[in-house]
C-alpha cells in the first residue's frame, strides 16, 4: 500500500517549531507541484491574458514572492514600507511591484516583458529561501502574539494561514489560465 504523509520541513525542531515547521512543509509542497504544473510554459504563455485586466501567470509568479516576503518578512517584523519594507522587497525579489490589481484595461507589466519561467523560478526560489529562514526564527509559542500592520492586528498563525491560502487560491488561478490557454490553442 502506498504512504502518503507529510512531516514538519527540514531545520525546524519539531519541539518548539511543529506547527511551522508544518506549515513550511505545506507551502514547500505546493510550490513544488506549482513547478510541475509549470514546464515547459513560454514566455509567451506566461504573458497571455484572456482579455485586458486579467492577470498573467507571469504576474502572479511575481506575485508569489512579493505576498509572501512583504507578509512574513515584512509585515510581520512591522517594517515601516517606504523606507525598509519597500528595501527589503526589493533586496529579496529584485521587484518592487507585480502589477496586481492590473486596470480593467490593464495589459501585462512592461517590467515583467520576457520574463521566461526560469527567471520567474529563480526569483520565487530566492524569496522561499529568505521566507524560510525567517520562518526558523519563529517559535510556535509565539503564533498568537499579536502584530500591527496597515491599521489591523494580525498574528503570526493567520499570516502563515493566509500565506497559504493565497498560494493555493493563485494556484487555482494559474491552472485555470493553463485550462484557457488550451481552449485558445496556445497550450497543448
Amino acid at each position: 500500500m502506498k504512504k502518503w504523509e507529510l512531516k514538519i520541513a527540514p531545520g525546524f525542531d519539531p519541539k518548539t517549531q511543529k506547527q511551522i515547521g508544518l506549515f513550511s512543509a505545506q507551502l514547500d509542497d505546493q510550490l513544488s507541484r506549482l513547478k510541475k504544473e509549470l514546464k515547459g510554459l513560454t514566455v509567451k504563455q506566461l504573458e497571455w491574458q484572456l482579455k485586458p485586466g486579467m492577470n498573467t501567470i507571469g504576474m502572479l509568479l511575481a506575485h508569489f514572492a512579493i505576498a509572501e516576503v512583504w507578509w512574513i518578512l515584512i509585515a510581520s517584523k512591522e517594517l515601516p514600507w517606504e523606507t525598509k519594507g519597500k528595501q527589503k522587497l526589493i533586496k529579496v525579489c529584485g521587484l518592487e511591484d507585480d502589477g496586481i490589481p492590473l486596470a480593467t484595461d490593464g495589459l501585462h507589466p512592461k517590467y515583467l516583458k520576457g520574463f521566461s519561467l526560469d527567471k520567474y523560478l529563480k526569483i520565487l526560489n530566492k524569496s522561499r529561501r529568505a521566507v524560510r529562514k525567517e520562518l526558523k526564527t519563529w517559535r510556535d509559542r509565539d503564533l498568537n502574539k499579536f502584530y500591527t500592520v496597515d491599521k489591523m492586528q494580525a498574528t503570526p498563525a493567520s499570516t502563515i494561514y493566509h500565506v497559504l491560502e493565497h498560494f493555493c487560491g493563485h494556484f487555482g488561478q494559474i491552472l485555470l489560465l493553463k485550462h484557457l490557454l488550451r481552449d485558445a490553442k496556445l497550450l497543448k
